[in-house]
């Protein structure tokens, strides 16, 4: 795989590279959840921009909804950890893509991919340890 200019020039393909900003100089929240904190990828709303990334601030609302579902369903298992595992894909696939190729996604998609993954992310982590709790305790 091929390194990315990091001083702003398209990279081989015309795809935008994506600027790497040590902690310091990033936003202290996107340094704060390990997003790259990169401009233009980061949501703006009514002139505002989001300190982190657009598929970031959807992981960042995926939490708070998987925790809901942890309320409403109850502790769980190795499905529901299976089910998570699946959620992260869409993710993968359209940061994949936009890494590999000259496809450029949109902050819309971004942010719906970064929701189901943050979803995603927390019934895998829960499920895996629901199940291994229960596989040790009964």
């Amino acid at each position: 795989m091929r390194a990315a200019a990091n001083d702003g020039r398209p990279t081989r393909g015309g795809r935008p590279p994506i600027h790497y900003l040590p902690p310091e100089l990033r936003p202290r929240l996107a340094a704060w959840v390990g997003c790259h904190g990169n401009p233009d990828r980061c949501l703006v709303v009514g002139g505002w921009r989001s300190p982190v990334c657009a598929r970031c601030a959807g992981m960042l609302a995926g939490y708070p909804l998987a925790l809901g579902a942890l309320l409403l369903l109850g502790i769980p298992g190795f499905e529901r950890a299976a089910a998570g595992a699946l959620l992260l894909v869409p993710a993968a696939v359209d940061g994949g893509r936009q890494m590999l190729t000259a496809y450029r996604s949109t902050s819309a998609r971004r942010l719906s991919t970064g929701v189901l993954a943050g979803f995603g992310q927390f019934e895998l982590l829960g499920g895996l340890t629901g199940g291994i709790l229960r596989a040790l305790h009964g």
